[in-house]
């Protein structure tokens, strides 16, 4: 009886997520067509990626061009994984008829946010044993803005998403005592895989120290911890390897003079990094969290929407990291997760200035159980956490 009452509101989420990204997915234009809505301005560049792998060429690099037509070779300096991935369902997409590439590709990333969001419901009940916390969870995890937004366009953000949430959920498995050798290999391969289709995904290495269990002898932990690590650093080694070969820096575009050729920030009226611009940085990623689209800012609707949406979702969060800093049994591995990831945010924007909110996507899926115990905490009903969740995508697509 028990699994029959909870299952729908499982089902019910899960088709609803679908719905809304499926409709995006029919509904966005490809960058820079407007209809409904605008279309997001990098999704060229990653199609742009797959296009290039699917025709048989490399795994591309990037070079620096005087050229302003050459910007769709500027998601070159990622790393191949997500394009390598998307290339059968670019295949299969344009041999069914020419253009569907493009819309098959959205697909696979709309199957990895919805991935993402079963694992962070299996993560949420593993951590708190209570099916409530866990629906939340799940539905943060593929009803707010920016994980609706990134799993429905081409874009390696999907992937990273995934990728971040089976990491997270493998590291709970090791922290709660089962970090047996193969559990430690596939640990540090999904740190590893993160990397590989991003590098923000190395914000998510130093959490191989959280795979142990607290209570397990010293001598087994730090054997635990360190095999994690180990394998998720031989593992990007060949990637780092090629980022040094090919752009003289492990993390392309984070030293000079690699940044000031690739980072278009630059060049938009911003003297400096973020941090320099802490109240306007700030501002601009809690306005992309609720918004992505800067396309749909400035009417009174937005300010209005997203305001309501930061407070419930800030609410939520706060209370979530209460319950867990301040509540026994503390447990540092989701704020760890958060923290790690805030701070590699942080490095990125000293010298560069990019707030835009989906690069904090390593922690999304620690943001999600957090809040999700924060709407438990408060006693939130499910059907009230949809509706504000999904408040933002659906009021601005319709009438913004």
């Amino acid at each position: 009886m028990r699994s029959a009452t909870i299952f729908p509101p499982v089902l019910l989420i899960l088709l609803i997520a679908f719905t809304v990204r499926l409709y995006l997915l029919i509904a966005l234009p490809l960058y820079p067509d407007k209809g409904i809505l605008p279309g997001y301005n990098d999704e060229p560049l990653h199609l742009h990626y797959v296009e290039h792998i699917a025709s048989g060429g490399e795994w591309p690099t990037w070079i620096a061009s005087p050229d302003s037509l050459n910007y769709l070779t500027d998601a070159y300096v990622h790393p191949p994984l997500y394009y390598s991935i998307g290339v059968p369902f670019f295949r299969l997409g344009e041999k069914i008829n020419d253009g569907l590439g493009l819309y098959s590709v959205r697909l696979l990333s709309i199957i990895l946010g919805l991935i993402a969001g079963l694992f962070i419901y299996r993560t949420t009940l593993l951590l708190f044993n209570d099916r409530y916390t866990a629906i939340s969870a799940l539905a943060i995890a593929l009803l707010a803005p920016n994980a609706v937004f990134f799993t429905s366009i081409v874009t390696n953000d999907a992937l990273l998403y995934c990728l971040s949430a089976l990491t997270l959920h493998s590291l709970v498995i090791c922290h709660r005592g089962g970090c047996n050798a193969l559990r430690q290999v596939i640990t540090g391969s999904f740190i590893a895989a993160s990397i590989w289709s991003k590098m923000s995904g190395l914000t998510l290495l130093p959490l191989a120290w959280f795979a142990a269990a607290p209570s397990g002898a010293k001598e087994q932990r730090w054997r635990s911890k360190a095999r994690v690590f180990i394998v998720a650093v031989m593992l990007i080694m060949p990637l780092v390897a090629r980022n040094i070969i090919n752009y003289g820096q492990p993390v392309p575009g984070q030293q000079k003079p690699l940044a000031d050729q690739y980072w278009p920030e630059k060049a938009v009226g911003v003297a400096g990094g973020a941090v320099l611009h802490p109240v306007q940085a700030v501002k601009t990623c809690l306005r992309l969290a609720a918004v992505p689209l800067m396309d749909l800012w400035g009417s009174r609707l937005e300010k209005g929407t997203s305001a309501i949406w930061l407070a419930f979702w800030g609410i939520v969060l706060l209370t979530g990291l209460i319950s867990i800093l301040l509540k026994p049994p503390r447990d540092y591995l989701l704020p760890a997760a958060l923290g790690c990831v805030i701070l590699g945010f942080i490095w990125h924007n000293i010298h560069l200035y990019q707030v835009e909110f989906r690069l904090l996507m390593p922690a999304f899926p620690a943001l999600a159980v957090i809040s999700a115990r924060g709407a438990g905490s408060l006693k939130l009903p499910i059907a009230i956490q949809i509706i504000l969740l999904l408040m933002p995508t659906v009021l601005l697509t319709f009438f913004h």
